[in-house]
């Protein structure tokens, strides 16, 4: 039996200790990398600003997209180019200076050329491509590092760890958004004064990752064989169960445009980013207690709740529509807990960048899923939006059961 107090107590004790070395300096970069992506949230702060600057459906599903999918996609590409480094962390540190150098042009554009938002919206998406492209240099080394410096039996206890923690800022962080966004301030500067904080929180971060203590290993030699994981049955039903479940998550961004557009709820989207952030707290022990039974039953929790979400979104009353992110957040915890672990724990060391490079680049070619959820929500509506969601997240579950246990 599950007891949530007791899981939550050893989860917060395990933060408590791990405090120091590298594993204090990864908690603490997860942390504020929380931190940013709540000021800076792609599905609800970003998307809600491209609605206000009056883009169209289409442009609105990119908002998300770009950043994920301008992260993934290069990846394969990179691989051999990685392996052949014996220390990956220069690399981070100088992809990571690129990717300030993205979001800095955000906030220039969101502080400076409010009076001419076709301008305001183009400098936007070259700040978000600049940022996502070396966002895919710096995440192959990251990964690397990570697996190199922690032990495969401590990993699903980092990654609570690191939700939890990185679940209450976000939280806190919520009403400082609602706060934020309240204030009698001429658009766009309340979305400025987010973005600012917000690449703040991601340079402190990506600076603390830069000084993990990286351990020596063996330079990969010879050309790396991108077709080896493919040749794995377990690799290509993590893919098929990812592709389903990412397909399905076209609707991401289009909650908070229907919460804006339909419902007129954009002094809510503080309250919401709080709500999802307390769903990633509560759901957190839940998960890391399903994750020592394996990464496949947190992979289908998850998948549960991915079904659900777009259903009552249909069924909600507007006052009640913040559970759509209070979900959202949950499911959420669930993907990245059981995507990362059972992908670490899948790939062989001597297969680990070509196997985490190929997933990304893979996953990549369907972060673009939310383009095709404007163009229906142009044609249909959302609600035809949202049961094409669940109908993905039906066969989503149903490639899940058939993923092995790792």
């Amino acid at each position: 039996m599950w007891r949530g107090p007791r899981e939550g107590r050893r989860i917060i004790l395990s933060i408590l200790g791990g405090l120091r070395g590298n594993r204090g300096r990864i908690l603490l970069n997860g942390w504020l990398i929380w931190l940013g992506d709540t000021l800076m949230n792609p599905n609800i702060i970003l998307a809600s600003f491209a609605a206000r600057l009056g883009a169209s459906p289409v442009l609105i599903g990119l908002v998300p997209a770009l950043p994920l999918a301008g992260g993934l996609l290069p990846q394969a590409l990179l691989v051999g180019w990685v392996a052949r480094h014996g220390r990956k962390l220069p690399l981070y540190r100088r992809a990571s200076a690129f990717r300030f150098a993205g979001l800095l042009l955000l906030v220039f554009g969101a502080f400076f050329l409010g009076a001419w938002p076709g301008l305001l919206l183009g400098v936007f998406l070259a700040g978000l491509f600049l940022f996502a492209l070396f966002t895919a240099v710096a995440s192959l080394p990251y990964w690397e590092v990570l697996a190199k410096a922690v032990p495969r039996e401590e990993r699903p206890g980092l990654f609570a760890a690191i939700y939890m923690g990185g679940g209450v800022l976000a939280f806190l962080a919520g009403f400082g958004v609602r706060a934020l966004l309240g204030l009698d301030l001429p658009f766009p500067l309340g979305y400025a004064l987010l973005f600012a904080l917000g690449t703040l929180a991601y340079g402190a971060a990506w600076y603390v990752f830069g000084r993990v203590e990286e351990p020596e290993e063996e330079v990969a030699v010879g050309r790396t064989d991108l077709r080896l994981p493919l040749r794995r049955p377990g690799f290509r039903a993590y893919l098929t169960a990812r592709l389903f479940l990412g397909l399905a998550g076209m609707v991401e961004p289009f909650y908070a445009a229907y919460a804006v557009r339909v419902l007129g709820k954009e002094a809510e989207l503080g309250l919401y980013l709080a709500l999802n952030a307390l769903a990633f707290i509560l759901s957190n022990a839940l998960w890391s207690a399903l994750a020592r039974r394996g990464a496949k039953a947190v992979f289908l929790g998850g998948g549960v709740l991915v079904l659900a979400t777009p259903l009552l979104a249909l069924a909600l009353p507007p006052g009640a529509f913040a559970l759509v992110f209070f979900l959202q957040g949950a499911y959420l915890a669930a993907l990245g807990i059981a995507g990362n672990t059972y992908l670490l724990n899948l790939a062989p060391p001597e297969e680990r960048t070509a196997t985490v490079g190929l997933a990304n680049s893979f996953l990549g070619l369907f972060a673009f899923s939310p383009v095709l959820g404007g163009w229906v929500v142009g044609a249909w509506g959302y609600g035809a939006l949202f049961l094409l969601s669940a109908g993905l997240a039906v066969l989503g579950l149903w490639a899940v059961r058939r993923l092995p246990e790792v």
